[in-house]
């Protein structure tokens, strides 16, 4: 079922709580707040909650716009590059004077505190009233989790400030407060959360999927940003997380159709996500109310502004499916010796070709684009063409042709939020890095990702083979198991693209040498292209010397084509100037001032 009231927020407004900034300094006595607590019932209670959803729950993005949602979130990083510039990836953003559409917001840390330093007037029991307040407490340590990976520090807010308040001055808590008080929430919320009966609401597995991921951020930012790891604390509570999740008593699995061909791709293309056994947490699209996604729409049509494509830095992380190496070391021709583009995706990790089509209509299950064998170049050939791609390799992960309308907002599709896949990713990379990871942790995680896509090449602890490229790419892992450590961060790369972790992880792991990699597409030669075409690919987009497009280096050409990264200034994000010229207590990040 269509969740109405989550998709739309609470059926009343919380007038007394919408403020756009706690530091707007709006009394609390628009709405009665006595009186509503005093006499709100369960049902009361979960329109209260109701309200945070589509505001922190992203999804595919909001209902009925243009917004991608987490997809759009990778575009910061190195594999999604949309048509035009991102301005994190390419040194462009400045310090925004208003708080205004970025994390320095509290209007839902202000409703978190209000609820929950008012919710024990209810009258309902303790077991009702407990089961909403681990809702707000799983929003709490959400909305905190954006502002930590965005800020480092900020300030740890439990109240509701009003004027007078001295809190509404004070400086930046440090992340270890922060982090601290995260934890002590969400532990608390898994206690008070009910196990999962409705996937678009959240549970007790939902709370524990994010302890897990924010710990394993939290965890590995401290490890390789040189921070006191407090003895690998947050590591082993991402560990402990993911082994609740996975006693069978939770039920869940990874999804699949049937067919390893298919069943990567289904898994983000169904329209309902209510009995999928790997959806622990969905976000609910419904055009028949006016709130359907455009995410299907958006990926073929390539309308101007909207064109996007995959890196071909991702494309080269697939393995050989032949060989099961690094495509640096399989030796085959079209893999390691380029060929056609072809036979560069032909035979490689099965994910590959459930993530971006081959064109060629007669090869492969998620080929989309029916009017020519050359991959579309945005605005070269045909502005705004079905299936246009800035890369040349377009993405049909979220594309469902099935779907498909030419009209806005049709799409029915709802959003896996969290995942099993992801939950197996974190507990693999958790025991890396704690060094207490075996083959049965391998076989349970890695090893079951690949086999539900048939890609019949096992990781193992000790990886048979040293690939230079991944360790240019990630050359701060060292000991023992740093291959294997690669590998798994390999894994993730491949298994949640699109998905808005990757520009997260580059950070955490304290790498940002990866950002400033050139921005390729594919290699023109051998793609379809006739003679004229590949010269108007070099003349307008650019190529290397292998023939492989550099998307934005003639583009913009003299306004800084390339992408670029300052350490340690663009591993944070500055603070509204507005902000610090209020409160003199808080203090810009590095780089920033």
């Amino acid at each position: 079922m269509k969740k109405l009231s989550i998709l739309t927020g609470g059926v009343f407004a919380l007038a007394a709580l919408s403020a756009c900034d706690y530091l707007d300094l709006e009394p609390l006595d628009a709405i009665g707040t006595d009186q509503f607590y005093e006499t709100a019932n369960a049902i009361a209670l979960e329109q209260y909650c109701n309200d945070l959803y589509p505001k922190l729950i992203t999804g595919y993005g909001s209902p009925a716009s243009y917004d991608w949602g987490m997809f759009g979130e990778d575009e910061s990083g190195d594999d999604h590059l949309p048509w035009d510039r991102n301005a994190t990836s390419f040194g462009l953003r400045t310090v925004p004077s208003s708080a205004s559409n970025t994390q320095w917001t509290w209007t839902n840390i202000r409703a978190c505190n209000d609820f929950l330093n008012n919710y024990m007037r209810s009258p309902e029991s303790d077991e009702v009233k407990h089961r909403y307040a681990g809702e707000i407490l799983f929003f709490k340590t959400l909305d905190y989790y954006n502002k930590l990976k965005t800020y480092g520090d900020v300030p740890w807010l439990d109240n509701v400030l009003n004027p007078g308040d001295e809190e509404l001055y004070k400086a930046r808590d440090s992340r270890t407060v922060v982090a601290a008080n995260m934890l002590r929430d969400i532990d608390q919320a898994i206690e008070w959360l009910p196990r999962k009966s409705d996937v678009t609401r959240v549970s007790k597995d939902a709370a524990l999927a994010l302890k897990a991921r924010f710990c394993l951020f939290e965890g590995t930012w401290r490890k390789y940003h040189g921070l006191d790891t407090e003895n690998d604390l947050y590591l082993n509570e991402a560990f402990a997380a993911t082994t609740e999740l996975m006693k069978s008593e939770y039920g869940y699995s990874l999804y699949t159709s049937g067919d390893p061909n298919t069943s990567y791709h289904e898994l983000f293309v169904l329209d309902d996500q209510a009995n999928n056994p790997e959806v622990i947490l969905s976000k609910a699209y419904d055009p028949g109310i006016g709130l359907g996604n455009n995410i299907t729409r958006q990926l073929y049509l390539a309308e101007a502004g909207q064109i996007r494509g995959i890196g071909k830095n991702l494309i080269d992380s697939y393995l050989c499916a032949e060989t099961g190496l690094p495509i640096s070391l399989c030796g085959c021709p079209g893999h390691t010796t380029y060929t056609t583009l072809n036979a560069e995706l032909a035979n490689r990790d099965p994910r590959l070709l459930q993530t971006t089509p081959n064109p060629d209509p007669n090869g492969v299950n998620h080929y989309y684009n029916t009017t020519q064998v050359a991959p579309n170049i945005a605005r070269l050939f045909d502005t705004g063409a079905s299936t246009a791609s800035s890369t040349g390799y377009p993405c049909v992960k979220y594309y469902d042709v099935t779907e498909y309308d030419p009209a806005h907002y049709m799409g029915t599709m709802d959003a896996p939020v969290f995942r099993f896949g992801e939950i197996l990713l974190i507990r693999a990379e958790a025991a890396a890095e704690l060094g207490t990871i075996n083959q049965q942790i391998l076989d349970e995680t890695i090893n079951a990702l690949r086999k539900r896509v048939g890609f019949n090449h096992n990781l193992t602890v000790n990886v048979p083979f040293d690939d230079p490229v991944i360790a240019e790419a990630y050359p701060n892992v060292q000991g023992s198991n740093a291959k294997l450590i690669r590998e798994i961060r390999r894994e993730r790369r491949i298994e949640m693209f699109g998905e808005g972790v990757r520009y997260d992880d580059i950070r955490r792991w304290a790498c940002g040498n990866l950002l400033t990699q050139p921005r390729r597409g594919i290699n023109i030669t051998g793609a379809g292209f006739t003679a004229e075409q590949q010269q108007t690919l070099r003349d307008q987009v650019g190529v290397n010397e292998k023939g492989e497009l550099l998307i934005y280096s003639v583009r913009y050409a003299g306004q800084n084509p390339e992408p670029q990264f300052e350490d340690p200034k663009d591993y944070l994000s500055p603070i509204p100037t507005d902000e610090i010229g209020v409160n003199p207590n808080l203090e810009q990040n590095p780089g920033w001032n």
